[in-house]
């Protein structure tokens, strides 16, 4: 009888860095690759853990953005956001330096600026200063006040 062969299972981490190594590969022929990367990636693995999945949809969303598809862009915004603490318990020790690197805020609020939510932006301005994510974010938030 043949010995059965156990699945390999990755740890969330590796599952990162394969979803970032084909990420930036598929990202050299511009963003509609990078794009059809993610979106293959996000619905073939449906069992892609959830922290991942805030990565691949901020990924997502800075291709929107950079395709102008600011509806697409501000949804997967707001489905990175919602995944911020899966991303933080699964990585708590490199969680600041994720957040940080995340273009969720950034998209979100050009997303919503397109869009004529400004208020949507304001909120997202409020939460990146919350998460002290930068002064440029007050910056944002100043230029916005007027939607108050």
């Amino acid at each position: 009888m043949a010995k059965r062969i156990e699945p390999n299972r990755k740890s969330v981490k590796d599952v990162l860095e394969d979803l970032l190594a084909g990420h930036r590969e598929a990202a050299f022929s511009g963003p509609e690759s990078a794009l059809k990367y993610l979106r293959r990636t996000l619905e073939g693995q449906g069992s892609l853990p959830n922290a991942v999945k805030a990565v691949a949809q901020d990924l997502a969303a800075d291709a929107l953005g950079q395709l102008g598809r600011w509806e697409d862009a501000a949804e997967a915004c707001g489905l990175a956001l919602e995944r911020l603490p899966e991303l933080e318990a699964a990585f708590p020790h490199e969680y600041r330096r994720l957040l940080e690197g995340l273009t969720c805020f950034e998209r979100g609020i050009q997303a919503r600026s397109e869009l004529g939510d400004f208020h949507g932006a304001l909120e997202l301005c409020d939460r990146a200063i919350a998460l002290n994510l930068g002064a440029h974010y007050s910056a944002k938030r100043d230029s916005l006040e007027w939607a108050r």
